[in-house]
């Protein structure tokens, strides 16, 4: 694509600057006590704030969790150790918030145009700040993977920088994407794929970085730490899957957050199922039609939700089958992508030439306005009282081990006091 094309298609730095703090100022309003009330969220203080003021930023950068080296979030934590302890739970929460925006200016920059029109991408990024059902992606730097995942894909699809400077941020982003959990393994096809498709040697660059990653990554899961993961009953059935794509996925983008999934019942059942064909073929008709952007993001999409049924991480409800717990947590982590890949699809197919796809986007986009008013308030945290909290860390005398309470309940941070500077 030209440059005088790219520049038609996407926004001028100034404009991006504005987009970036709109994008900001609508996350801070689903749930406005991340920067107001700030307070530590599970592994937020629990893992990454934790091991960072006890073994030190740079022994903590190098430890894996629940199978993975999480560098974003262990980078995070290291940053907020150059501030009081007060103030770190905001610290992580803007940064959290930062990431979760970011996706929204890559959608928006000129080398995303592969994507289609700017209006297009506006409404494309409108619609995912604005995505029902996924609030556990808002929670925290713990789950900012996920966006910065988003990010990563955009960037693989966008045309690859002429100068080195945009080289090497790519190169980079892509590492910290690489080594931020197990993306880099749906990553890399897609990356592999595009560097065959296309005549640009830079791209194979991006492909080894991702195939490094992913190595890394292996050498963690299958070496560092094998038992990580946790080994229990799945429960896993066509019917529960059914009933967990239709409810979760589908029903949770028109609807918002929901508990369908696990309501008992063979009518419900059958309701459930239909919803679950019925998208899955509307998804399919668009896939045949539309363009290689959304071709690729959709199979990326479904290929992590497979991975989060087939290897999936959850602790809070050991004596349960895991599938059974999935298909009652509405907004959980696993459902953003096949819900935003759902959601794009819905607006691709509002400006398809096709009556029947276009007759259904737009019913079902005005069922998703209901989704979208219904759950723009994430819910917010319980109170744990961290001011009372700073006082006792401050108080304490060093060497001392000051146990905090962070949400959710059950969860607390351990920190060895260190001793003051003077």
């Amino acid at each position: 694509m030209q440059e005088s094309q790219h520049r038609q298609a996407g926004l001028q730095p100034w404009q991006q600057g504005i987009i970036f703090l709109l994008a900001c100022a609508a996350i801070v309003s689903r749930r406005p006590d991340a920067v107001f009330h700030a307070q530590f969220y599970a592994e937020d203080g629990h893992v990454w704030f934790a091991d960072a003021y006890n073994l030190g930023w740079w022994p903590a950068l190098f430890r894996t969790y629940a199978g993975y080296f999480e560098l974003l979030p262990r980078l995070g934590a290291s940053l907020a150790l150059l501030v009081p302890f007060s103030l770190v739970p905001v610290l992580l929460s803007l940064i959290a918030i930062a990431f979760q925006a970011l996706p929204a200016n890559m959608l928006l920059a000129a080398r995303s145009s592969t994507w289609g029109s700017l209006r297009f991408r506006l409404a494309a990024a409108g619609m995912y700040l604005a995505l029902p059902n996924c609030d556990e992606v808002g929670r925290g730097i713990t789950n900012a993977q996920w966006p910065l995942a988003l990010s990563a894909f955009i960037l693989l699809l966008a045309c690859t920088p002429r100068g080195i400077a945009g080289r090497l941020f790519d190169s980079l982003f892509l590492l910290l994407c690489g080594l931020s959990g197990p993306f880099c393994i749906f990553l890399l096809p897609i990356s592999f794929f595009l560097a065959m498709k296309q005549r640009d040697a830079w791209r194979w660059v991006y492909t080894g970085i991702l195939a490094g990653a992913c190595l890394i990554q292996a050498w963690a899961l299958l070496i560092l730490a094998p038992a990580s993961r946790a080994h229990r009953a799945f429960g896993a059935s066509p019917e529960l899957f059914a009933r967990i794509l239709g409810g979760q996925v589908y029903i949770g983008a028109l609807l918002g957050h929901n508990k369908l999934a696990a309501t008992p019942g063979l009518s419900l059942s059958i309701v459930l199922t239909c919803a679950a064909i019925g998208g899955t073929a509307f998804a399919a008709v668009c896939f045949l039609k539309s363009p290689i952007a959304m071709k690729l993001f959709l199979l990326f999409s479904f290929a992590v939700l497979a991975g989060g049924l087939i290897n999936p991480f959850e602790w809070d409800h050991p004596a349960v089958p895991i599938w059974q717990v999935y298909a009652y947590l509405g907004g959980l982590r696993y459902w953003f992508f096949p819900l935003l890949a759902f959601a794009w699809t819905l607006l691709w197919g509002y400006r398809s030439r096709i009556p029947a796809v276009k007759a259904v986007s737009v019913t079902l986009l005005c069922f998703m306005c209901f989704g979208i008013i219904r759950d723009w308030r994430h819910p917010s945290y319980s109170e744990t009282h961290f001011s009372e909290s700073v006082k006792r860390f401050d108080a304490a005398p060093a060497g001392a081990t000051v146990t905090i309470p962070e949400h959710p309940q059950g969860w607390t941070m351990q920190l060895v006091k260190h001793p003051t500077k003077q």
